[in-house]
């Protein structure tokens, strides 16, 4: 049932982060030859300017700009790697298994976050070639030291359709605010999952929950 719940939530998680405000004008960073990824973020103002509802529009005009039908799969994947410039893919799956992420060894660990943000990414994707239907608006943003909430609200354009709320919970990192949680109604994408990846590991182990994430990214790209 959680699993349930947690699959019809992801889809509005994703329509909102697609499509918040209309999207903010994006430099295009080409590093000189040896200069690394940082450096081209600092040069585009990520890491000491721009704030969290900003980098939530950014990350749209990302969407907008790259994902439209008949992508490559080069093109997909192009995209998937540009995710980790707007997601602690790494803070999400510590998030994830809560408790059981201090029982697994190091290469364990390495392995389940690995799976996950593969997992994560295929599922982002698959979604987000279905949004036009929804409209989205950033509502407000709370700012405390390194931890922010940015608050938006998702509306399906059908006639009587009701809203939904969905806040994302990001953090400064030295490369830049980053995503690491996901509240639809309240409800937390990563207690969602770390409710069903518990249940996994209990009933079928650490190999049995890697199996279940390895199934879900595997196949071609969507």
């Amino acid at each position: 049932m959680l699993e349930d719940r947690m699959k019809r939530l992801f889809p509005l998680f994703i329509m909102s982060l697609a499509l918040s405000l209309p999207a903010l004008a994006q430099t295009p960073c080409a590093p000189e030859k040896g200069a690394s990824p940082e450096k081209c973020r600092i040069a585009t103002g990520d890491a000491a300017t721009v704030t969290p509802s900003q980098k939530i529009t950014s990350f749209q005009a990302q969407v907008k700009s790259d994902i439209r039908k008949g992508l490559t799969d080069a093109q997909k994947q192009a995209f998937l790697n540009k995710m980790h410039d707007y997601f602690d893919f790494s803070t999400m799956a510590e998030a994830a298994l809560f408790g059981e992420w201090e029982k697994l060894t190091i290469e364990q660990r390495a392995q389940f976050s690995l799976a996950f943000t593969a997992m994560l990414q295929r599922s982002y994707l698959k979604k987000l070639y279905s949004h036009a239907e929804y409209q989205a608006s950033i509502t407000g943003e709370k700012l405390k030291e390194d931890k922010a909430q940015v608050a938006t609200r998702l509306v399906k354009s059908a006639k009587g359709a009701t809203s939904v709320d969905v806040t994302y919970r990001m953090q400064k990192t030295k490369q830049g605010w980053r995503i690491y949680d996901v509240l639809t109604d309240e409800v937390s994408l990563i207690r969602n999952y770390r409710s069903t990846f518990a249940d996994l590991i209990k009933s079928k182990g650490f190999s049995g929950l890697m199996d279940h994430l390895k199934k879900q990214a595997s196949g071609p790209l969507p």
